[in-house]
């Protein structure tokens, strides 16, 4: 279990370092530490009790024994991201985006952000399928099509919640 830990946090490093190397647009001033959000949402990831709440438990067993913690969390935390990190006017920067009923890599359906001006995607969930010898599936997101963003989301909420976020005073 050890070395799968260490898998998943290097994942969030990938994830962190990438957060920290991305051009954001001119005059984006952000609300909330683009890095240490990451690191909160990936905390919450691992939290039993955050999972209880908010996934089904018929997975759970096998999901926490491997470490596979970002599982059932991409449209959470891709949402989650979507609604922190928006323009002044309220604008996207950061769109969802998803593949639906799709077998790939053991994933059906999968959610992810891609952001509006240079297309870079952003996935809190890219490690959650990967091989015996710690090597990902590569998800094929130019099959994705956007998703809408305008709706209340509760799961995520409740996450953002949990991790310390108010969604609802950003």
């Amino acid at each position: 279990m050890l070395n799968k830990l260490k898998l998943y946090d290097a994942a969030t490093e990938k994830l962190v370092d990438k957060v920290r190397n991305m051009k954001m647009p001119d005059g984006f001033s952000a609300c909330y530490d683009m890095e240490q959000i990451v690191y909160l949402i990936r905390e919450g990831f691992k939290d039993k009790k955050i999972r209880e709440q908010l996934l089904l438990h018929k997975y759970e067993e096998e999901r926490f024994k491997n470490c596979r913690f970002s599982a059932g969390f991409c449209g959470i935390s891709s949402y989650i991201w979507n609604h922190l990190f928006r323009a002044p006017d309220g604008s996207e920067i950061w769109r969802l985006k998803q593949i639906s009923n799709n077998e790939m890599g053991g994933l059906k359906d999968h959610v992810w952000v891609e952001n509006v001006y240079d297309f870079s995607k952003l996935d809190f969930t890219f490690d959650q399928s990967m091989n015996e010898y710690g090597q990902y599936f590569e998800i094929p997101y130019e099959l994705g099509k956007y998703a809408d963003s305008n709706f209340k989301f509760q799961r995520a909420y409740k996450f953002a919640e949990f991790i310390g976020i108010n969604l609802n005073h950003k």
